[in-house]
């Protein structure tokens, strides 16, 4: 666990980079589909731009694509004002979002935006018009991962 301190737990951020990554940090569980824990990670980072040879991790494809996002917070109406402690789990959906579950903190690029939830759906695909949550667009674009 990162940051923590006489036995008080680490909290679980993510950051998504401006054109780049969402970078996490905490207690990290990616899930499969079917529910089975494939890494635990203290530290990791997402692909947000769709075109990473090894989803859901990044490659650094960001770059090669010229993907662009200044890594604001889009619209979100589940937040929580006090998080539990615990790993977030991070379902990876096939050929559509990342389904976030457990508590984490969602902090802008810049730091002056911060989003705590326990329950989201992030975009992986990189077309969506409200990053970093998914819109739906995984469906138009035909993303598949």
């Amino acid at each position: 666990m990162i940051g923590s301190a006489a036995g008080v737990p680490a909290m679980n951020l993510a950051v998504p980079e401006t054109d780049g990554p969402l970078v996490l940090t905490g207690e990290i569980e990616i899930v499969g589909a079917d529910g089975a824990v494939l890494a635990r990670h203290a530290e990791t980072a997402l692909c947000r731009c769709g075109q990473s040879a090894t989803k859901p991790y990044c490659d650094g494809s960001h770059a090669r694509v010229c993907f662009t996002d200044p890594g604001a917070l889009g619209h979100f109406a589940g937040g929580v004002d006090q998080l539990a402690t615990g790993p977030v789990r991070i379902t990876l959906r096939p050929n559509a979002s990342l389904g976030i579950a457990g508590p984490l903190e969602l902090r802008s690029a810049s730091g002056d935006a911060v989003i705590r939830l326990e329950k989201a759906s992030l975009c992986r695909c990189g077309a969506s018009k409200n990053k970093p949550f998914c819109d739906g667009s995984h469906k138009t674009i035909g993303f598949t991962a």
